[in-house]
C-alpha cells in the first residue's frame, strides 16, 4: 500500500507545470510529399500550421486581440524565414548525396520553462536519421554522422547565423513561452475526466473484457492502472495511447482480461490519476452486483467531478491526430532552422 501511495505522489510531481514550446518542420525534394510543412506548438495547444500548396495560416482566436497579433506577426517572419533554412537545407544535403529522387529534410525544436527550469535544443534528421544537431550550451553545430560536416561548417561559417540561432534558443523560445502560456491559459483549463466501464466477453476464451474508458480529460498526461481489493495493480491488462478527441480533450481505454473463476470472487477497481483531481478517481466493477460504485479519493471538494459509470455500446469516434514527421530525439526548439 506504501508502495502505491509512493507511487501516485511520484506521478503527480511528473505532472507538474513544465510547460514547452515546440516545433517540427520539414522540407521536401521530389513529387511525392508537400514542399513544406511547420507547426508550432505550446504544449499541446496548436499555434502555427503551414503545409505549402495550401492556405496561410489563420491566428488562432485566443491569439487575436493587440499584444497577440504583434507576436503573431513575430512568428510568421521568423517561420517564413525558416522554409528558406529547410528548403536550402534539403537541396545542399541532397546534392552532397548525389540523390535526386524523393528525400526529406526534417528539424525540431523545443525549449522547456518551469519555475528558474529552462532548457533549450534542436535537431536535423535526413530521411529520418539523425544528422546534425545545435549545442545551445558550447555555440556549435555537431554533426551526428561524417556525411553531415559539410553541413555544420557551412552553419558555423556563417557568423550572423550563428548569433541570430543563440539569440533564439537562450531568449527567443521562452519568450515567446511565457508570451503564448499567458495568452493561451482558457485554452489550457484543466478538465475533470469521464470515466465509463464497458463489459463484454472475450471472443473464444471465458474470460471477461472489462474497459476502462477514460475521456474528456485536459491536459494530455494521466495515469490508469487497473487494481485488485487489496490495491495491488494487475498485468493482465491490454492499454490502448492517449489519443485527441478533436475538442481539445483527450481519451484513453484500459481493457482488464478477468478470468471466469475470478469473476464471482474478486472485486477490481479501475483508478484514474489527473491533475484535474486532488486524489484519484476509483469506479470499481463487481460482477456480482448489478450497479457500479463510483469513488473520488483524496479530493477535498466533489464538485465538479463527474464520473460516468455505465455499461453501453459506444459508436466509433474519428480520431484526429498530427502527423508522424519522423523519428527524431526528444530535443529542443530552433526558431530560426
Amino acid at each position: 500500500m506504501l508502495k502505491h501511495v509512493m507511487f501516485l505522489l511520484v506521478f503527480h510531481q511528473c505532472l507538474a507545470d513544465v510547460h514547452s514550446l515546440h516545433r517540427r518542420c520539414a522540407a521536401t525534394q521530389g513529387n511525392s510529399y508537400p514542399k513544406n510543412i511547420q507547426f508550432l506548438m505550446v504544449d499541446d495547444i496548436m499555434v502555427y500550421y503551414y503545409i505549402s500548396a495550401g492556405k496561410e495560416p489563420s491566428i488562432p482566436k485566443w491569439l487575436n486581440h493587440s499584444e497577440g497579433i504583434f507576436l503573431w506577426g513575430e512568428i510568421r517572419r521568423n517561420l517564413n524565414y525558416n522554409r528558406f533554412i529547410m528548403d536550402t537545407a534539403v537541396r545542399l544535403t541532397s546534392e552532397r548525396f548525389n540523390h535526386s529522387h524523393d528525400h526529406i529534410y526534417q528539424a525540431h525544436g523545443r525549449c522547456d520553462y518551469k519555475d528558474e527550469y529552462i532548457s533549450s535544443a534542436m535537431s536535423h534528421a535526413y530521411d529520418g536519421k539523425d544528422f546534425v544537431s545545435f549545442d545551445v550550451e558550447s555555440n556549435t553545430w555537431v554533426a551526428a554522422v561524417p556525411e553531415a560536416q559539410f553541413y555544420k561548417r557551412k552553419r558555423e561559417d556563417n557568423i550572423e547565423d550563428l548569433h541570430r540561432l543563440i539569440h533564439s534558443y537562450k531568449y527567443g523560445c521562452i519568450d515567446w513561452l511565457k508570451k503564448l502560456l499567458l495568452f493561451s491559459q482558457e485554452e489550457r483549463k484543466e478538465k475533470v475526466p469521464d470515466v465509463v466501464l464497458i463489459e463484454k466477453s472475450s471472443p473464444g476464451s471465458s474470460d471477461t473484457a472489462v474497459t476502462c474508458h477514460v475521456t474528456g480529460f485536459y491536459p494530455r498526461a494521466v495515469q490508469v492502472e487497473w487494481l485488485n481489493q487489496e490495491g495491488h495493480i494487475l498485468d493482465r491488462v491490454s492499454s490502448g495511447e492517449v489519443l485527441p478527441n478533436g475538442d481539445g480533450t483527450y481519451q484513453i481505454s484500459r481493457t482488464l482480461s478477468v478470468p471466469d473463476g475470478a469473476r464471482w470472487s474478486q472485486i477490481y477497481r479501475c483508478q484514474v490519476v489527473h491533475s484535474s483531481v486532488t486524489g484519484h478517481i476509483t469506479v470499481e466493477w463487481e460482477p456480482n452486483r448489478s450497479f457500479f460504485i463510483p469513488l473520488i479519493v483524496g479530493c477535498s471538494v466533489f464538485t465538479g467531478v463527474s464520473v460516468l459509470v455505465l455499461i453501453l455500446y459506444i459508436k466509433k469516434i474519428s480520431i484526429c491526430s498530427f502527423a508522424y514527421m519522423g523519428p527524431l530525439r526528444n530535443i529542443n526548439l530552433n526558431f530560426g532552422g
